[in-house]
């Protein structure tokens, strides 16, 4: 009857399994799933390291870099060179070395920024293009598609001579451009409002692909392109010279002064005591003051009290049984002093005034023959 039971338990377990087997197969789909993820590693650092990948992908050779040194970057004619940093980093020795390059049919890319200083940074001086004025903030849509992809920024202004060679705009000369491509010797300049519809995520729009393509068709399948999406800056030691100055001199200021508070003041020299005594003198004075702070005098005040009374029942042993007044007016009648006040030099001191004072009185007391 008990294996029938325990096979009648087992066929239940193994049904409900199967049925519940059957009915996760049954509603059980399979789906792909996409989940989003910040980036990481170079596409955090790097804002066009999307363009880069989407350059690699079509056959481009492109390359990221942080400096425009000729050992990374030896530039030829035919490549392209976009610089999404502050072009304001650029020295002048390097903007001469792109001005000729794209006179010798370079391709370079540059934002000039929003402020008006721009046209006073060393590569817009050496290239002779941007007009000191700058324009209003304006916003132009690259397309129809959604969603929309939109360039934005301050409108720049071209020197006359410049917009003349323009053969790609949006914008115009009177309003300002929001994009300028102009002609230089043999190379082209693309001037830009901003390289936002490059960078990260907004190469997945169409508009912005299409607008990639529209900048950079001039020296495309001719050379390298070299993405600059960081320039590193002087050394630190010469920017703190040229741009630390005042907090530098602010700094020493105040060390002066903390060295000024906490030095030592000069005051009336004292006498040096004779050198062959001088350790025994420091010596006692250190013992003194080391035995005071331990009780605020009172050992100290006691062994001078046994020592005269050690003195005077040394020299007359009669005085060995004298005590109390009697006492204080034999050594009154010995050292000439006032009764009260032998008795108050042998009561415990209460401050550091009459401590010095009772030692007085001892010591006067001791030294008498």
């Amino acid at each position: 009857m008990t294996n029938h039971r325990a096979l009648f338990v087992a066929l239940l377990l193994v049904l409900g399994g199967a049925l519940l087997a059957g009915l996760f197969l049954a509603t059980f789909e399979r789906r792909d799933t996409v989940e989003r993820v910040p980036p990481s590693g170079a596409a955090r650092s790097n804002p066009l390291f999307a363009l880069q990948q989407v350059l690699r992908d079509v056959g481009e050779p492109a390359m990221s870099l942080t400096t425009l040194d000729p050992r990374q970057a030896p530039l030829r004619p035919g490549d392209t060179v976009l610089v999404g940093a502050d072009a304001g980093r650029i020295d002048a020795d390097t903007a001469a070395r792109l001005v000729v390059w794209v006179r010798q049919g370079g391709h370079l890319l540059l934002a000039p920024g929003a402020t008006r200083t721009s046209a006073r940074m060393p590569v817009f001086t050496a290239l002779g293009l941007l007009d000191a004025h700058a324009g209003t903030p304006a916003c132009r849509r690259l397309g129809d598609r959604q969603p929309a992809t939109s360039l934005c920024g301050v409108r720049f202004r071209l020197r006359p001579a410049a917009a003349t060679a323009v053969d790609a705009a949006i914008g115009d000369a009177h309003d300002g451009y929001l994009f300028a491509r102009t002609a230089l010797g043999r190379g082209r300049v693309s001037l830009l409002a901003s390289f936002a519809p490059l960078e990260r995520q907004q190469l997945r729009h169409a508009d912005a692909q299409q607008f990639a393509r529209r900048l950079l068709a001039p020296n495309r399948g001719r050379g390298q392109v070299y993405l600059i999406y960081a320039l590193d800056g002087p050394p630190f030691l010469k920017l703190l010279a040229l741009k630390g100055w005042p907090a530098l001199l602010a700094l020493a200021v105040l060390l002066a002064a903390w060295m000024a508070m906490r030095s030592a003041r000069l005051g009336p020299l004292m006498p040096v005591p004779a050198p062959h005594r001088r350790a025994l003198l420091e010596h006692v004075q250190a013992a003194g003051e080391f035995l005071y702070r331990r009780d605020n005098g009172r050992s100290l005040h006691q062994l001078a009290c046994q020592a005269v009374l050690a003195r005077l029942r040394r020299r007359y042993p009669g005085c060995a049984r004298l005590n109390g007044e009697a006492l204080y007016a034999r050594l009154a009648e010995r050292g000439g002093l006032d009764v009260e006040q032998v008795a108050q030099a042998f009561q415990s001191p209460a401050n550091a005034q009459t401590f010095h004072a009772s030692l007085i009185t001892l010591a006067r007391l001791r030294s008498r023959p």
